[in-house]
């Protein structure tokens, strides 16, 4: 059966956020990457169908009303393209047709019908409704977006850590719809192929010292204890860090998750340390680091850095 197409994201250009551009080739290349198969809401709290308590699934939104000019259309195209689950119509004191959708986390949608809808009020920034789904989830319904005839693209590819999908489409009256989704991806240890790095003489660093490897994708400390390389993947969600020397913090800039020197948490919301990467001195004094090697730790511990003396050579750690 021909999947009926409703309202379609324009080809040469894209609305968020009440403005309008034309993507380059890598938000629409991003707009139809789709993550690794899984029925997990990576990161999120479990959904009434993984069994979650009745008090547990509404957090803060109880439901959002959104106005449309046909009812059955934006009914079908809530509950087969996101989907939502139909509860029925016409359940509320709304005096004016509706229908009552509902998340499997138990927020509720609920559609009105009017004559005229204006998702866009002139003079304002606009608003986008975000909708989560699993990946195996998503996945569908990139393989639905390509039936309806949709130009997905994820205006914010260059800010999205690993792992992370996203794309920003109209439904049938013009409102913002994101959809989001996490893969099993944004757990993964990602290595990056380039074996040990030499890292220069281990004298030229002081302590306090922090140098980024970009294509070592590690972050390399002198310590008062030594020398510790860090990985310079965020370990909430493989957000790629940033060192903010001001403050002597690695900083995360997709979800604020913030780490000291010693890669220890300071803030955000991650729940383990920074990754370790192994570090050895050379006999001829260089600092050489294993780039794909990755130790996982509960906590710093002053014998993960490697010491140092320019008066004894290379010394153990």
């Amino acid at each position: 059966m021909e999947p009926q197409r409703v309202a379609t994201a324009p080809t040469g250009s894209a609305s968020y956020g009440g403005h309008t551009w034309t993507p380059d080739a890598e938000q629409r290349e991003a707009g139809w990457k789709v993550p690794n198969p899984s029925d997990d809401l990576q990161g999120r709290q479990a959904s009434r169908a993984d069994g979650a308590d009745a008090d547990d699934v509404i957090e803060a939104l109880s439901h959002v009303v959104l106005g449309v000019t046909n009812l059955e259309r934006s009914e079908k195209w809530y509950t087969e393209f996101l989907p939502l689950d139909l509860i029925g119509r016409n359940l509320t004191a709304e005096d004016r047709p509706h229908s009552v959708l509902q998340t499997n986390r138990g927020q509720l949608v609920i559609l009105v019908e009017s004559d005229q809808v204006v998702p866009l009020r002139p003079g304002t920034m606009g608003m986008h409704h975000s909708f989560a789904l699993t990946p195996n989830q998503y996945r569908r319904m990139v393989d639905r977006a390509r039936d309806y005839g949709y130009d997905l693209v994820n205006l914010r590819a260059v800010r999205m850590a690993h792992g992370e999908y996203e794309v920003t489409i109209p439904d049938p009256d013009g409102h913002s719809v994101e959809i989001t989704t996490s893969g099993p991806e944004v757990g993964e240890i990602l290595l990056p192929g380039v074996g040990i790095v030499d890292c220069g003489p281990a004298e030229k660093y002081r302590v306090g010292d922090v140098k980024a490897f970009s294509e070592g994708r590690f972050f390399l400390v002198r310590l008062k204890d030594g020398f510790l390389a860090l990985s310079q993947w965020c370990t909430h969600r493989n957000g790629l860090l940033t060192y903010q020397r001001a403050h002597w913090q690695f900083w995360c800039p997709f979800h604020q998750a913030t780490y000291d020197r010693r890669g220890e948490i300071t803030g955000g919301p991650s729940e383990e340390p920074l990754r370790r990467v192994p570090v050895t001195i050379s006999e001829a004094g260089h600092v050489l680091v294993n780039a794909e090697e990755i130790i996982q730790r509960d906590c710093y511990e002053p014998g993960q850095a490697v010491a140092y003396s320019s008066r004894q050579g290379v010394s153990h750690g």
